[in-house]
């Protein structure tokens, strides 16, 4: 026989093999996986198409409500999808994808919940839990909690244990300060029962701040003592950068114990200016009859905030620039914008190309419009 011929067979057979298989024949798992996933990409999709063509305020909140695909909706599929393939790679993915996805929804999620508890209890050593932490550590409820402490003491990776004692320290920081807002300021329950439910607010309202407080800064120091050295200056930046507009005092107690533990040249200069810049928002946020306390946070603020532009100036920053460039910014403010300041000197002309400074009207209420015609 020919080679052209033997081909020709060969190729016949593969045919008749082919046809001679049941059509149906089922997805593998990662197929299955893949078209979940395409399910909630299309859904996203289809709510950033009808988002982009909503006109008012109103139009989009509609949108959010009717169209914005819940991923606790899908949940189950993939909790389904994890317990028909326990022992392939695609359960951990499953599983996996419900936490992150339904991180911050607003009920408690029968699916989350058994997919924590078997992350927990399967797959806790797994190192590709890493990103998986940095995630959770968005989280405001007691089952993330749950599972980022399975992984810090079960898991055999150095660097994973270090993430998930990070995350915890976000996540209590970040229940702190909503708590604390909500005690502080109950109407604003409202704005945040519409993005989580009112069920996450009530779970907030019960929470004890002491024990978050304290749990919070056990992390601070377990990290410091068993991991800081471990982490690249690089990775500490992005999370100054997560933690550069908290206000709580879990974060203050971490950005300190890196001032305090960590010599690295690039991480005190990010320290410095997160806590300046920590202390800054607190003071913006301080009643104004707490004159003691305003002053006292707004010379620690001052002087970390020189510190920071004088000795670590040219450290760069994860979003781009540079300690010393964000540090004068925010001094800036302090000296010359914040409330009971003299507001700098302004000078143009009026609509009637009249001169004016700013200054002539002092004393009286001003409204500036600034405008350019091209």
């Amino acid at each position: 026989m020919s080679r052209i011929g033997g081909r020709l067979l060969a190729l016949a057979v593969a045919v008749l093999a082919a046809a001679g298989q049941p059509k149906d024949k089922p997805a593998a798992p990662a197929e299955e996986y893949q078209a979940l996933v395409k399910v909630y990409q299309d859904a996203m999709q289809t709510y950033s198409e009808a988002l982009g063509k909503a006109k008012t305020y109103e139009d989009r909140l509609k949108v959010f409500d009717e169209v914005y695909p819940k991923p606790e909706k899908l949940a189950p599929r993939f909790l389904e999808l994890a317990e028909k393939y326990p022992q392939d790679p695609v359960a951990f993915d499953a599983l996996t994808w419900i936490v992150v996805n339904c991180v911050r929804s607003p009920a408690r999620i029968p699916a989350r919940a058994k997919a924590v508890a078997i992350l927990s209890q399967d797959h806790a050593r797994s190192e590709r839990l890493s990103p998986i932490c940095q995630n959770l550590a968005n989280g405001y409820d007691e089952e993330t909690a749950i599972l980022l402490t399975a992984i810090l003491d079960k898991n055999p990776s150095k660097d994973v244990q270090a993430e998930a004692c990070v995350a915890l320290v976000q996540q209590c920081g970040r229940r702190l300060e909503i708590v604390k807002r909500l005690h502080d300021n109950p109407e604003t329950g409202s704005g945040f029962a519409r993005a989580y439910g009112q069920e996450a607010v009530e779970r907030l309202k019960n929470a004890d701040m002491a024990n978050l407080a304290g749990q919070g800064k056990r992390c601070s120091k377990q990290f410091a003592e068993n991991y800081l050295n471990r982490m690249k200056p690089d990775r500490i930046g992005q999370l100054c950068q997560a933690l550069s507009y908290s206000t709580d005092e879990v974060s203050e107690t971490f950005l300190r114990t890196l001032l305090e533990k960590d010599a690295r040249r690039e991480v005190q200069g990010l320290a410095s200016l997160t806590l300046a810049q920590e202390l800054k928002r607190r003071l913006e946020m301080t009643p104004t009859g707490d004159e003691a306390i305003a002053s006292q946070v707004r010379t620690e603020s001052e002087k970390l905030l020189r510190q920071a532009s004088d000795q670590f100036g040219d450290v760069k920053l994860a979003a781009g620039g540079t300690v010393g460039d964000k540090a004068q910014l925010e001094l800036d403010d302090i000296l010359h914008l914040a409330v009971g300041k003299v507001a700098p000197e302004i000078e143009g002309q009026d609509q009637d190309n009249q001169k004016f400074k700013l200054s002539d009207y002092r004393g009286k209420v001003v409204l500036l419009d600034f405008w350019h015609q091209y």
